[in-house]
């Protein structure tokens, strides 16, 4: 491309300097101002290719800027793939969660939705929540729903509804996850940090536990909180080392460092 742009330099200065030349001895325009102008001219083709490449970095930016954007929305549709594979036993594993707890004290201890039975719970005993009805369990698909058509901040407003109404069911710790999850994708990594920490604070025990903590990880990390993103993958590693999250957060680590 310099190639070129020397080239056609050359040829307009050949082209503009016979015209300049016969002014020069028709009109008595000086040599001096004959080399100005060809001079100018040089440094206006200068200042063309300079614009040229500024505009192609700032095309390059914008190239990156919906690469990344775009890997976003495909991580959300992979996870709205997983959940949608798991979302009828995931509602039952936590209905079975929470007659245990209320039955057996001692197992109650050891259950997560995410893990293992050797896996280690966060908190003594597991939040002992409601049964979904069937307006419950209409009012979440109908909330989930807009997430699936890509409808964010509807769905925003109809989890939010959904929570607000049924505050201590056993799709709630589903809905502020997807909050946090929308809060990501929408750019309010304050709300995130937000929703996923209700889910670890209030809902204890809930299959959802170990990837709201391993998110708290990564927003803390995004936010420059190093210390408290390393506290929370630490944690997630601890106390669910056999989940899904777990494996992701000893992932994230390694790149941390």
């Amino acid at each position: 491309m310099k190639t070129r742009f020397k080239m056609s330099s050359l040829a307009l200065v050949l082209t503009l300097s016979a015209p300049i030349a016969m002014a020069n001895s028709a009109n008595g325009i000086s040599a001096n101002v004959a080399a100005d102008l060809l001079y100018q001219l040089e440094m206006l083709q200068q200042e063309v290719s300079q614009l040229r490449g500024q505009v192609e970095q700032q095309n390059y930016e914008l190239s990156k800027l919906k690469s990344l954007s775009k890997e976003r929305y495909i991580d959300l549709d992979k996870r709205l793939s997983t959940l949608s594979t798991q979302a009828a036993p995931a509602v039952l594993n936590n209905s079975a969660q929470t007659a245990v707890a209320s039955n057996n004290p001692v197992s109650s201890q050891q259950t997560d939705g995410n893990s293992n039975s050797s896996a280690k719970s966060l908190a003594a005993a597991p939040v002992k929540l409601e049964e979904p009805s069937a307006d419950a369990k209409a009012a979440y698909n109908s909330a989930y729903a807009l997430v699936r058509e890509r409808n964010f901040e509807g769905a925003q407003t109809s989890l939010r509804a959904f929570a607000e109404k049924y505050p201590n069911n056993t799709l709630t710790g589903n809905a502020h996850y997807w909050l946090g999850e929308l809060a990501l994708v929408l750019g309010n990594q304050g709300e995130a940090l937000v929703q996923f920490k209700i889910v670890q604070d209030s809902f204890s025990g809930h299959s959802k536990v170990p990837d709201a903590i391993y998110k708290l990880g990564i927003v803390n990390d995004q936010l420059g909180n190093k210390t408290l993103a390393k506290d929370s993958l630490n944690r997630v590693i601890t106390n669910f080392p056999d989940s899904n999250a777990a494996a992701l957060a000893a992932n994230y680590l390694n790149d941390m460092k």
